[in-house]
């Protein structure tokens, strides 16, 4: 794209922002967690929920096992030279591809990582700009923060702690990378601090000051850490949820307790771990296509749920683990067996008495009449049973000796039990052309 085009592109931009900030913000209209900027006719058939990924290495973060365990993905594109694109991202040539998935589905979106004018003479990137008009991923104004006059102060102050070394420090880490990045990370690192001083995050900003001066490499992973667990949440005017590693998890250690967050989700490493379970596909588009075809979205969405809810139920302590104890955790409560057990053990012939219905069928008239029933096996019981079963749970098609095994499990083992229930031919018919 031409520089002319690029500059009416951001122009554009800036005026649909300013917009917004001086109308819907300023005037109070803008219903923050609810309301959304770029506004969803920006993109193609959003849909809910909407997830970031925050990285901008998609071999990293598996972009494909993610996207159909959520309503759209959001990946912000950087203003990356083609080696570094097709290094991070994925071969320039795969565009129109991708393009077309983005279009036919809607499940992946595009945005600008930066201003439309970074990315002049990038040719590799016209086709998103031809088809798709990304939009500039702009977020919550500082202005909502605080008030000009000290949104001024601390910027001075971000400057003049940043000349003593840590800018030095920048320069030198960025010369590898393209010709932009020094101003850009300078950029970010600022409206990290702003945020941060204004929200009045008192004791990491104290930190941070302490580090730009003494140790510039501390400060620059407490900005990173904090702007995936505090400021990107908090400034976010986009997406329901980020998409964070394992990897991620763990850096927020290096957070005040206070300030870590309460319950973490590993949507990247459970998204590879149920494409390598559901699709014999390699991890691709290919196979994400497979899992929109075959299965449920919403299932699909409640099974990860359940997943990450056993993982930190019986790993609170989780981010300290290795990727392959991390691997083994999954494997354990996806293979769980304890539900088809307990169905199986009750079922082989322990008696059961109205007491270990446990009351759920007490008081229907004549039906243990003269304790005939009661001395029979359960699964007499159960089918005496059943239609007064689905009148009360509504549960059709569901055997009530599943249904009481289910009661006493945690809801996270009963979900993925009857994910793997409902879709088993599939699952199995999968496993068998992995052999």
């Amino acid at each position: 794209m031409d520089r002319e085009y690029l500059q009416d592109y951001e122009q554009r931009e800036k005026e649909e922002y300013n917009r917004l900030v001086e109308t819907r913000i300023q005037d109070g209209t803008f219903n923050f967690g609810k309301d959304r900027y770029p506004p969803c006719e920006r993109f193609v058939n959003l849909q809910e929920p909407v997830a970031l990924t925050t990285l901008h290495t998609a071999n990293e973060k598996n972009l494909w096992a993610q996207i159909p365990f959520t309503g759209s993905l959001i990946i912000s594109i950087p203003s990356y030279p083609k080696s570094m694109f097709e290094e991070h991202l994925f071969p320039a040539s795969e565009i129109p591809e991708i393009i077309r998935f983005i279009k036919e589905t809607g499940k992946l979106q595009i945005v600008l990582h930066d201003q439309p004018t970074c990315y002049e003479g990038l040719d590799h990137m016209d086709p998103f700009f031809k088809e798709l008009k990304p939009p500039f991923y702009l977020a919550t104004p500082f202005s909502v923060f605080g008030n000009e006059k000290e949104i001024q102060k601390n910027s001075e102050v971000f400057y003049t702690l940043g000349s003593i070394k840590y800018f030095d420090f920048l320069r030198k880490e960025t010369e590898q990378f393209y010709s932009s990045s020094f101003k850009l990370i300078i950029q970010r690192t600022l409206s990290t601090y702003l945020i941060l001083k204004l929200s009045r995050y008192d004791a990491i900003v104290q930190a941070i000051e302490k580090y730009m001066i003494d140790d510039p490499a501390k400060a620059f992973v407490l900005f990173i850490v904090c702007q995936r667990f505090i400021t990107v949440p908090i400034n976010d005017l986009l997406c329901d949820s980020i998409n964070l590693t394992l990897e991620d998890a763990r850096t927020a250690q290096y957070l005040p307790f206070v300030y870590r967050p309460q319950y973490i989700q590993f949507p990247c490493e459970i998204g590879k771990f149920l494409l390598r379970k559901l699709t014999y596909a390699a991890q691709d588009m290919r196979a994400c296509y497979s899992l929109m075809d075959d299965y449920d979205s919403y299932d699909l969405r409640r099974v990860q749920e359940s997943l990450n809810e056993g993982i930190v139920t019986n790993d609170p302590d989780i981010v300290t683990k290795s990727a392959k104890e991390f691997s083994i955790i999954l494997d354990n409560i996806w293979n769980d067996k304890t539900i088809p057990n307990r169905i199986k053990n009750i079922e082989i012939g322990v008696p059961v008495s109205i007491a270990a219905i446990g009351g759920i069928v007490a008081g229907l008239p004549g039906l243990f009449a003269g304790g005939f029933l009661s001395e029979l096996g359960f699964k007499v019981a159960e089918k005496a049973t059943e239609k007064y079963a689905e009148k009360l749970f509504s549960i059709k098609g569901e055997g009530l000796t599943e249904r009481l095994v289910k009661l006493r499990m945690k809801s996270y083992q009963a979900n993925i039990y009857d994910f793997k229930k409902k879709y088993k031919h599939r699952i199995v018919l999968d496993s068998k052309k992995k052999l």
